[in-house]
């Protein structure tokens, strides 16, 4: 089997199709990856490496006549549909990536990091009535991550709402007092301006950099 694909999962030899899928799964379930990893270029290159490894693995197995069966687990099926959409995300399949996290969530509802991704994938389209109802149970479900709270901000800042704006940006800088910049957007909100504008009236909001990430 490819021993680049065997290294990238950390198995060896010839294991089959449970053997394989367990081991992309713990990868896909460590800690740097609970979050949104397309923000983050070695991130997202980590986690296409492994995702890529897993595809080529199976395909492998699949031309050698093994049966490549759906996991029985729901958890694990839904896990696995997940990081299809995540891989989508990535590669800039967005309409795959909507797909696969809406099946993601029909097998498992709520799942925090679906609700997340899903949030950030409608504000992208600027479906801001959707992108707030998946935003505001992430930040329930997901209080931790500074990211679901700032994309919050900006789904609310989009729709005029720069009172929650504010709520939603010291949430952000509470989580992760380390966070810049947080200050300045709050007081441009308390003036009635867009949070990002600078002196200069340049504005670079988070929707910005998510389409300069996949430009």
């Amino acid at each position: 089997m490819n021993r680049e694909a065997l290294m990238a999962l950390g198995v060896s030899g010839d294991p089959g199709l449970v053997e394989i899928r367990k081991a992309y799964l713990a990868k896909m379930a460590q800690p740097q990856f609970q979050r949104l990893v397309f923000e983050n270029e070695e991130l997202r290159r980590d986690f296409s490496r492994i995702h890529e490894a897993y595809v080529t693995l199976i395909r492998e197995l699949a031309d050698k006549g093994v049966e490549v069966h759906t996991p029985s687990s729901p958890g694990d099926l839904s896990n696995l549909l997940f990081n299809q959409g995540v891989y989508a995300m990535i590669q800039q399949n967005f309409l795959k990536a909507g797909e696969k996290f809406q099946e993601a969530d029909r097998i498992r509802p709520h799942t925090p990091l679906v609700r997340l991704y899903m949030g950030v994938l409608l504000l992208k389209r600027k479906n801001l009535y959707a992108a707030e109802k998946y935003l505001r149970e992430a930040t329930r479900l997901l209080p931790e991550i500074d990211s679901a709270w700032l994309y919050l901000a900006e789904t609310y800042e989009h729709a005029g709402n720069f009172k929650n704006a504010e709520a939603a940006l010291l949430k952000a800088m509470e989580v992760n007092p380390a966070l810049t910049g947080i200050a300045a957007r709050i007081k441009n909100l308390r003036r009635g301006k867009p949070s990002w504008e600078t002196d200069e009236g340049h504005k670079a909001t988070l929707l910005d950099r998510i389409l300069d990430l996949f430009r």
